[in-house]
């Protein structure tokens, strides 16, 4: 029977929240509000923690993350591309797809046990074949073919045609969402490569968790930690 690791990345040099990962958030370090949701889904063999920073892996491990050891600086730059860091952790514990399922968790007090179970259902129910995401509903002034790039001082859009063809009432809209990389399920040798897993979503689509956007943040910078407190606590 394979065994199922949940993988969680928390590197130490967060540049728009200095040391966003181990934050004290309501009296505990933000890592420990993930950890406490993903143990309560009852799902995973472990629950393993990737980090450059020692500081992060003590705490870590205290509150119940295996770590073993830091991953290279290589792989905790501004520039890293995480999914070699998958890659690393995977290929050091032996996990791959004949032996393992895998689930990468990104640090977020958003996450719910609730959320990953379901999520993890639907991975299953289809035969773990496609990707899972969590997903939100793009306001209708975002929508896609408003998207823009700037070029001689105008915004030149991307998507002319659809614009051209777009309607004006919005309940003539269909429903646009973007995926958030926050839960992830998928294959290992797709965690572990970024070109194949992009490539895996536009051939086959995925599927995904619909998360409502006023109940979930994404903790980028103070303010978003200003929000997240406000919203935290009615959680």
């Amino acid at each position: 029977m394979k065994k199922i690791y949940c993988l969680v990345c928390c590197r130490g040099g967060s540049k728009g929240l200095k040391n966003k990962n181990i934050l004290k958030f309501y009296g505990k370090p933000l890592i420990y509000w993930t950890y406490q949701e993903i143990k309560k889904t009852k799902i995973f063999h472990k629950i393993i923690l990737s980090t450059d920073s020692q500081k992060i892996a003590k705490i870590g491990a205290k509150i119940g993350f295996e770590v073993d050891g830091l991953r290279p600086n290589k792989l905790a730059t501004d520039r890293s591309n995480v999914f070699e860091t998958h890659k690393y952790e995977f290929k050091k514990r032996n996990i791959n797809d004949q032996n393992s399922l895998a689930c990468v968790v990104n640090n977020n007090p958003f996450i719910t046990s609730d959320m990953i179970k379901k999520t993890f259902h639907l991975y299953k129910k289809n035969n773990f074949k496609y990707i899972v995401h969590l997903a939100k509903e793009i306001n209708y002034d975002q929508i896609f073919y408003r998207q823009c790039f700037k070029k001689n001082n105008k915004l030149i859009h991307y998507f002319r045609k659809k614009l051209i063809n777009s309607k004006i009432n919005r309940n003539q809209i269909t429903k646009t969402y973007f995926n958030l990389g926050d839960i992830r399920w998928a294959k290992i040798n797709l965690l572990s490569n970024f070109v194949l897993y992009n490539k895996n979503i536009a051939k086959q689509g995925n599927l995904f968790l619909p998360i409502n956007k006023f109940k979930y943040i994404d903790i980028n910078n103070y303010e978003d930690l200003k929000n997240a407190k406000k919203i935290f606590i009615k959680k």
